[in-house]
């Protein structure tokens, strides 16, 4: 016969432990926004909201200060406090961010201390309450009249830290807090009525909403509803990064619980476009249930549903970033050019190349050596018939001293692969079928800023010495072929480098 074992909670540590659970003392700290939030949608929903809820953090060296306009009375901190973990929020009419009623207790993340001075309204006083790590009560007392508020609001002070706050690389540095913030809460900065600010002695540094100057991904999908449950609706702002490096959160209540998709292993989403860097940008669903101190969701049926709205989607918005990538390829292909045609005419500027004819742009006509007079020829009699017609000369004639204006295109060639280039009316064109192309081509882009150049360089000559081109063709492909053979690391002769020794000579 089995029995019932009563399960005894040292309150003291579970407290510190719940404290602790935040990812950093950044995020730790930011549930003092969350609570600010709170109180002002509230207050909203009441009908007495102030115009703006400004929150500001002040740093010094032996304490962290957070105000914020919105105070509570001693009922209100007794309920909450006799209801952690089982918060009061869950039964509030006004939406709200918390949910589990930790967040007071984030300050063991940052200090061993954390004292509120509370004032409910403009009629009513100040009360201190103390919490400390370790311990399972809480001191709840009258303020003294020197720590009394003049304002309604409540002042927060975490005091025994474990590590200094004004360190500027250190875990509450100033623009840590501002990137965090901002990512955390940029919806409600953007509403205009949230302000968020940080003091460090006599400087402010305020929290901007994030600045996104990028093209939009998904516009027509910025509103989705989850399969079978109309109400819960899905939110998308996505946009796409080219840089490659972008992340996409998803918020609940405008707060990032997840902050990149690439973190939740196994769903899939962490290899999907979602992920890989080229969208950027915020999911919004509201219906999620998050985790304590927001760490990730409640995998429930609705975040399952999440999961299948965004695959389905999925090859849509990989179809866009596709589109959007190509368009950045060929950007960066035009630069590529302008500079191979810039670097091209400077290099046939030197000396030793000034018997060539140019192919023409970039620079003006050399000019031309000053001869001695020629005596003067005797005048030819002219013809009785009219003026004669001039045939056109044929792409690629000489016509200037400066040679034609370059023109640079990548086409695939007629014949094949084998050719790497051609001139042909006053065009360098260059094979994209040829496989010392492809090669450079999938490299980094100066490997193709010196393919472009190295052919333009070709051709001119080619231009110059009729005839050469086949010759110069085979010297290309001599080159790279011998470009695959010798590794760029590969030492002078006589150095050794790490690792086993290569054979130059069989």
């Amino acid at each position: 016969m089995s029995k019932k074992v009563r399960i005894k909670l040292n309150v003291g540590s579970a407290l510190q432990w719940l404290g602790t659970l935040y990812r950093n003392p950044s995020d730790a700290i930011k549930e003092h926004i969350s609570n600010a939030i709170d109180e002002h949608l509230k207050a909203q929903h009441n009908g007495v909201a102030r115009r703006s809820c400004h929150v500001l953090f002040t740093l010094e060296k032996s304490k962290v200060i957070i105000e914020y306009p919105y105070g509570m009375d001693e009922r209100e901190f007794n309920e909450m406090l006799q209801r952690v973990a089982d918060s009061a929020k869950k039964k509030s009419d006004a939406p709200q961010i918390g949910r589990l009623g930790i967040g007071i207790f984030s300050f063991q993340q940052i200090g061993r201390k954390c004292t509120f001075f509370s004032k409910k309204a403009i009629n009513s006083g100040t009360i201190r309450v103390t919490l400390r790590e370790g311990y399972d009560d809480a001191e709840v007392e009258t303020a003294l009249k020197r720590d009394t508020l003049n304002e309604p609001g409540i002042k927060i002070i975490i005091s025994e830290l474990k590590f200094d706050p004004i360190k500027p690389r250190g875990p509450l540095a100033v623009e840590k807090l501002r990137k965090v913030f901002a990512d955390k809460f940029d919806g409600y900065l953007k509403k205009g009525w949230l302000n968020i600010s940080i003091k460090i002695g006599s400087r402010n540094f305020d929290v901007e909403p994030l600045k996104i100057d990028l093209p939009r991904v998904a516009k027509g999908l910025n509103k989705l509803y989850l399969p079978g449950q109309p109400n819960n609706i899905v939110y998308l702002d996505l946009y796409f990064d080219p840089s490659g490096k972008g992340t996409v959160a998803i918020r609940h209540m405008g707060v990032a619980v997840v902050e990149n998709l690439k973190e939740l292993s196994a769903y899939g989403l962490e290899d999907s476009i979602y992920a890989e860097g080229f969208v950027r940008g915020f999911i919004d669903a509201d219906f999620l249930v998050p985790l304590p101190a927001r760490t990730g969701f409640d995998e429930n049926k609705e975040w399952e549903l999440l999961l299948v709205l965004l695959d389905k989607h999925r090859p849509q918005i990989a179809a866009e970033v596709e589109s959007f990538k190509q368009k950045e390829r060929e950007k960066a292909l035009t630069e590529i050019q302008k500079r191979a045609i810039q670097l091209a005419a400077e290099i046939l500027d030197l000396d030793e190349f000034k018997d060539l004819e140019l192919l023409g742009g970039g620079r003006k006509p050399r000019p031309i050596e000053p001869h001695p007079p020629k005596p003067p020829k005797p005048e030819p009699p002219k013809p009785n018939k009219t003026k004669e017609h001039k045939t056109p000369k044929e792409p690629g004639e000489r016509q200037s001293k400066a040679g034609r204006k370059i023109n640079y295109a990548e086409r695939v060639f007629e014949e094949g692969a084998l050719r790497h280039s051609r001139f042909t009316g006053g065009i360098v064109e260059v094979n994209e079928l040829n496989s010392d192309y492809k090669q450079e081509k999938r490299g980094p882009q100066e490997g193709m800023l010196a393919y472009a150049t190295l052919l333009i360089g070709k051709e001119t000559i080619a231009y110059n010495y009729k005839g050469a081109d086949d010759s110069l063709e085979k010297l290309l492909s001599f080159y790279f072929k011998l470009k695959t053979r010798i590794p760029p690391t590969l030492a002078l002769l006589g150095k050794r480098t790490p690792g086993r020794p290569k054979k130059l000579f069989a």
